[in-house]
C-alpha cells in the first residue's frame, strides 16, 4: 500500500528561522527533496513579507511544481501570477489563533475564501485546520465546532488537513477526526508537531493508518513550528516518518539514502550557514 508523504520543510520548516535563508539555498533544498522521490511539497508561502520575511522571495523560490500557502486575496493573486496551481489555505476552530494568525475571525476568513476561491478546482486545494486537536487558548474544540469547520473546508477543497499545532493530540482523537471527515466525504491528512517526543507523533501516525488516512505531512530534519502559536514544537521529521512507514511495510516512493542528503543540507542551512546554536 502506498502512503503519501507531504513535505512542508521549505515553507513550514524554514519560516520560523530568524535569519533569512538565501533564495538559491531554498531552491537547492527543494531540488534535493524532489530528487529523493517526494512528489508533494509545499514550497512557499505568500504571506505578507513584513509579517513573514523568510517567505518574501516566494516568486523566485517556486520550482514550477509544488504548492503554496495562501492566506488572503493578495497572496492568491501573487500565487496565480507565479504559476502556482496547488493551493493550501488555513483556518482554525480556535478563534484566538485565527486572530493571531490572520487578524480575522473564522467567519471572516471563510467569507474571504468564498470570494477568493470562487469556482477554483477543489482537487487543487488542501484546507488546514490548525489547532484541530486543541489549543492553549481555547482548549479542545467542541464536536459541533469541528463538524462546522470540516463543512467549511468542504466548500473549498477535497482534502482537510488536521493539524496538531501544539502537539497535544491523542490516538482516539485521530480516529474521531478521520471519521468526521469520512462522514463529510472528505479526504483527510495529518500535520503533526511534537515537543521533543517524536514517538508520540508516530503513535498518531499509526492510528491514522488504522483509521484509513493515507497522507501525512512532515518536514525535512524535523524543522519548523508555527510563529503564531506559542510552544508549537517541531514538525514530525520526514526521515523518521519515511523510515517507520517502510519498516511497517508501506511504500512511499522515497529513497532513504537520497533523502539523507536533503537532511544533511537542511542541517547545513540551519546550523552551518545561519550559524544557529
Amino acid at each position: 500500500m502506498n502512503i503519501s508523504v507531504y513535505e512542508v520543510g521549505p515553507r513550514d520548516g524554514l519560516q520560523y528561522l530568524e535569519n533569512i535563508v538565501p533564495t538559491e539555498e531554498k531552491k537547492k533544498l527543494i531540488g534535493l527533496l524532489y530528487d529523493s522521490g517526494l512528489a508533494e511539497i509545499e514550497e512557499v508561502s505568500f504571506a505578507h513579507p513584513k509579517r513573514l520575511p523568510q517567505m518574501a522571495d516566494a516568486e523566485q523560490v517556486f520550482s514550477g511544481v509544488g504548492a503554496g500557502l495562501v492566506m488572503n486575496q493578495r497572496g492568491f493573486v501573487r500565487a496565480q501570477d507565479t504559476g502556482i496551481k496547488k493551493i493550501n489555505i488555513v483556518f482554525s476552530p480556535c478563534e484566538t489563533f485565527n486572530m493571531k494568525n490572520m487578524g480575522k475571525t473564522r467567519s471572516e476568513i471563510v467569507t474571504m475564501y468564498k470570494v477568493m476561491l470562487n469556482n477554483y478546482p477543489k482537487h487543487l486545494v488542501r484546507v488546514y485546520l490548525s489547532m484541530a486537536f486543541g489549543s492553549p487558548y481555547s482548549g479542545v474544540p467542541k464536536l459541533t465546532t469541528l463538524i462546522s469547520c470540516i463543512r467549511d473546508a468542504k466548500m473549498f477543497g477535497d482534502t482537510v488537513v488536521f493539524s496538531d499545532t501544539v502537539g497535544v493530540g491523542t490516538p482516539k482523537e485521530v480516529s474521531e477526526l478521520a471519521e468526521l471527515a469520512k462522514n463529510e466525504n472528505m479526504n483527510c491528512a495529518l500535520h503533526l508537531h511534537h515537543k521533543d517526543n517524536e514517538e508520540g507523533a508516530l503513535q498518531l501516525v499509526r492510528k491514522g493508518l488504522l483509521s484509513g488516512i493515507t497522507q501525512f505531512d512532515s518536514s525535512i530534519g524535523g524543522l519548523g513550528g508555527c510563529p503564531y502559536a506559542e510552544g508549537s514544537g517541531a514538525n514530525l521529521s520526514t526521515g523518521t516518518l519515511v523510515r517507520h512507514l517502510h519498516a511497517w511495510g508501506f511504500e512511499t516512493g522515497v529513497d532513504e539514502s537520497t533523502l539523507r542528503s536533503a537532511e544533511s543540507f537542511a542541517k547545513h542551512l540551519t546550523y552551518d550557514l545561519l550559524r544557529l546554536p
